[in-house]
């Protein structure tokens, strides 16, 4: 048995087999249909969003938010795509043109088939294995142990959403290209291939176009250079030239263009926000190291609540000195395995401008695999680096059954698993949209939205949801609490409302999303709309607004006002109370539970 499998992990047709592998694991995705930011992509695609797109957002822009520009952004909050709180300065427009040019593909080919949509995904996901399969073996020996870290590469589950996700298609053709750079810059160092010198830069640079996240391949040429270059350091840096000069130009065109987050609690700007960055850095790195490496997952950080996550934090620092004491006897000995963990940890960089997810993970687990196969292998057969003591030695056994555990078993029944979590995700939103109002004269009043679970998943999918449902769309929306909290709702006045939102305004996994903390609401600012004037009364020990007051043009009981407030995963009709009364709201429930 062992001698076939090694066999089999060298067989030269492994790379088709694994990338077999990971299509089959990942079956239930061609199910899953369009899920959420699906539908806002589809909607401009299609030319159906039933929002006024300037002109300077085409159909290539898809990943962009709306320019700088107050009028765009006051339509985005009038149609719910924002929130009334959100940021003046809010920008998240992310420079993805290949993995949009591939979305234009399906969009020609077959513009109603999501099953369509999603085999394309897949076959980037496994064109990326394959990839990789090829990158281990130049790299690692023997090739038994490059075909290990390969198949632990291929099921990783990690991998499973953004395959199974059409909107999230970036990662894997980012994933994809970054890979082939690092294949052509091993081919141009070691046999001094011409051709691949040119392909390496071409690679990254396409790497760069499918999404952010190909920043990581930089980290593994930087480690390339450092720990299997030979020669001079002025030769080593001078191997990067190349490379240098495409991010130099990736760079330019990325602020020429208006690109990157601003105005956000979750998203932030490395260049602009450099004191929040380096602090985000600490704060999420070891989370998602913990994700690739442990059976918890990262999206832990941002699904527990406050309270809970300094625990997981310091559980991440407990598991990655676990991680260091297994690896530090393996680094010592095998300078290549030096590579892998150098660029697994640069690759923790750009993606520590985003809140902690698996999803993230691709370049990652690309340095991961390989340490985790040689510890496997080191630790069953017991290799010259281990060391002599007991203790270390009954420590490591531990500890690698419960890596082994997680990257096989967990990981094979996790890949359908994470397919099936997208629809999962999104179809409590498609429920949520079907309970609206349908009758014609929705399509005349303002929408009022008393409570919500969150703000992105179930208010500003609204309007591309009853778009492609080819439903009436209201005038506006207004949602005046969104989040897993408790609210009191306390009538003053015939044309006013006070909020006593208890866990405060940005409560839940992405309260955050739509304003940053230096930006942050205080009491007595008034935020001024069509119809409806919001003043902050109160502001709890974070700093988030738990008292506001809100002020609409007409009485609340005007007919061309729709009220709506959530029970049990629906929307119903929600009458405002007398003036003097009160109204208790307990937290709305949906798919986030977690947070509680």
């Amino acid at each position: 048995m062992k001698r076939r499998l090694q066999s089999w992990l060298v067989s030269p047709w492994l790379p088709l087999h694994l990338a077999l592998l990971g299509f089959l694991l990942l079956l239930p995705a061609l199910g899953t249909g369009w899920q959420l930011d699906d539908l806002y992509h589809r909607g401009i695609l299609t030319g159906t969003l039933p929002i006024p797109i300037p002109e300077q957002m085409t159909s290539w822009q898809v990943f962009s938010g709306p320019p700088a520009d107050p009028a765009l952004h006051e339509s985005f909050v009038e149609m719910g795509v924002f929130p009334w709180w959100v940021s003046d300065g809010f920008r998240l427009s992310l420079f993805r043109p290949l993995a949009v040019l591939t979305m234009q593909v399906d969009y020609r080919l077959w513009p109603d088939s999501a099953p369509l949509m999603h085999l394309h995904s897949l076959l980037w996901f496994c064109a990326l294995i394959a990839a990789t399969t090829i990158l281990y073996r130049r790299l690692m020996a023997p090739g038994w142990l490059a075909g290990f870290a390969a198949l632990l590469y291929a099921i990783d589950d990690a991998h499973a959403g953004p395959a199974s996700w059409i909107a999230n298609r970036n990662a894997l053709i980012a994933g994809l290209f970054g890979v082939l750079c690092l294949i052509a810059h091993d081919a141009w160092r070691r046999r001094g291939s011409r051709a691949a010198a040119v392909l390496a830069p071409v690679c990254l640079a396409a790497a760069l176009a499918g999404g952010e996240m190909a920043l990581a391949t930089a980290g593994y040429l930087f480690a390339y250079a450092v720990c299997r270059e030979n020669g001079t350091w002025i030769r080593r840096v001078g191997s990067l030239a190349p490379a240098s000069a495409v991010l130099a130009g990736w760079a330019a065109l990325y602020k020429l263009g208006d690109y990157g987050a601003r105005g956000s609690g979750m998203y932030l700007d490395p260049l602009g926000q450099p004191i929040a960055y380096a602090l985000a850095v600490l704060e999420r790195a070891p989370v998602n190291l913990m994700g690739q490496w442990w059976p918890l997952p990262a999206d832990l950080a941002t699904l527990l609540p406050p309270e809970r996550q300094a625990a997981l934090w310091w559980l991440a620092l407990v598991a990655i000195a676990v991680l260091a004491a297994l690896l530090w006897p393996l680094l010592r000995r095998r300078p290549d395995s030096r590579f892998w963990l150098v660029g697994m940890l640069l690759s923790l960089l750009p993606i520590s401008a985003v809140f902690p997810s698996n999803r993230l993970l691709f370049f990652a687990g690309l340095g991961a695999m390989p340490l985790v196969a040689e510890l496997l292998v080191g630790i069953r057969t017991r290799a010259h680096w281990l060391p002599e003591s007991k203790s270390w030695r009954r420590g490591a056994r531990i500890s690698a059954v419960v890596l082994a555990i997680t990257h096989l078993p967990l990981s094979l029944v996790g890949m359908p698993l994470g397919a099936l979590s997208v629809r999962q995700t999104g179809a409590p939103t498609e429920r949520a949209a079907a309970s609206l109002p349908a009758d014609a004269a929705f399509a005349d009043q303002e929408l009022v939205l008393v409570n919500a679970p969150d703000y992105l998943l179930y208010v500003t999918h609204i309007p591309t949801h009853l778009a492609l449902a080819e439903l009436p769309a209201p005038q506006r929306i207004r949602a005046l609490s969104t989040g897993p909290t408790a609210i009191s709702v306390t009538r003053t006045g015939r044309r006013s409302l006070r909020f006593g939102i208890d866990r405060g305004l940005y409560a839940g996994p992405l309260g955050r999303l739509f304003r940053d903390s230096e930006s942050g609401l205080q009491v007595g600012d008034e935020v001024v709309l069509n119809g409806l004037t919001a003043t902050i009364v109160g502001i709890n020990a974070a700093g988030d607004p738990n008292l506001v007051h809100y002020e609409f043009d007409s009485e609340l009981e005007d007919p061309g006002r729709r009220w709506l407030h959530w029970v049990d995963g629906k929307w119903r009709e929600f009458t405002p109370p007398a003036i003097g009364d009160t109204f208790h709201l307990e937290p709305p429930k949906a798919s986030l539970d977690l947070f509680y």
